[in-house]
């Protein structure tokens, strides 16, 4: 490959960053989303149009409220930082439409909001939400944090896996959204995840949560033992991070609720039949 085509296949955040970008960054893979969040809002203050540092605090903030859900904290507080994530990752795609990463954390901001306030409530954002992450790989940017625990693709595969097993299939929902869950596609992205990621704790057990969410959805036996082989090589994979603590600690519940499978997320379990819907 010569070096125009080599650079030409990543994005701009691959590339020299500000050395408070730089910190920054490796604040957050380090596992202090809060440390990242205080030096990269200083550094936008006087710097405001950067797309490094947009998407990058938007990271942050959406991490700071990950680690708030699972200490118990309200809604009501984790919801302004999601929002904010949300407003800096399109501000990002404004200034650097090319790069797919303002796409990426817009999209995560949006689906933390519906898992939060609660998916059914949230239907109007489905659509928004698929086609920004759908968007973002188009996008020719390649990312990998210093620990691992974010990448591009690979957080665009895990947003879409998790979209398409959390989002309802019932067919009404494609004329309330213009979209509608999928599980099978749901599989597809989580494998492409671990194929790229085989160490990423969070895929691996994403990719266990769909295919025992195939198994119960379509009595495929088979699909359900797949995914407790998958949930147990997560458990066995070292923790490098916040996130990946929270999600081995929730494992062993996952396989204890395997009916529930679907419904699963960090925030809790939610039912998103098309009776809860109706209320019929």
């Amino acid at each position: 490959m010569s070096l125009v085509l080599l650079l030409a296949a990543f994005s701009s955040s691959a590339l020299a960053l500000a050395p408070e970008v730089e910190l920054g960054e490796s604040q957050f893979a380090n596992g202090d989303p809060a440390a990242s969040a205080a030096t990269l809002t200083a550094y936008l203050a006087t710097h405001p149009d950067d797309p490094a540092a947009l998407w990058r605090l938007a990271r942050s903030i959406y991490e700071k409220g990950e680690l708030m859900s699972s200490a118990g904290r309200p809604e009501s507080e984790r919801l302004p930082l999601y929002a904010q994530a949300q407003a800096l990752a399109h501000h990002a795609q404004e200034v650097a439409p090319d790069s797919g990463l303002g796409y990426l954390w817009e999209g995560v901001a949006l689906g933390r909001v519906a898992t939060s306030k609660g998916i059914l409530s949230q239907l109007f954002t489905a659509d928004d939400i698929e086609r920004l992450w759908l968007k973002a790989l188009t996008k020719p940017d390649h990312y990998a944090s210093a620990t691992g625990n974010s990448t591009f693709p690979g957080d665009v595969y895990n947003g879409l896996g998790q979209f398409y097993r959390l989002c309802p299939d019932w067919a009404a929902m494609k004329w309330i959204s213009g979209t509608r869950g999928d599980i099978d596609k749901s599989v597809e992205y989580q494998r492409k995840l671990v194929a790229a990621e085989p160490a990423r704790i969070e895929g691996l057990k994403e990719l266990g949560v769909s295919l025992i969410c195939k198994g119960n959805k379509q009595d495929d036996a088979q699909a359900k033992a797949e995914g407790r082989l998958w949930l147990q090589k997560a458990l066995a994979v070292p923790a490098k991070g916040p996130i990946d603590k929270i999600d081995h600690a929730q494992i062993p519940t996952i396989l204890a609720r395997e009916a529930d499978a679907c419904e699963y997320s960090r925030d809790g379990y939610e039912d998103t039949s098309e009776s809860a819907y109706t209320g019929k």
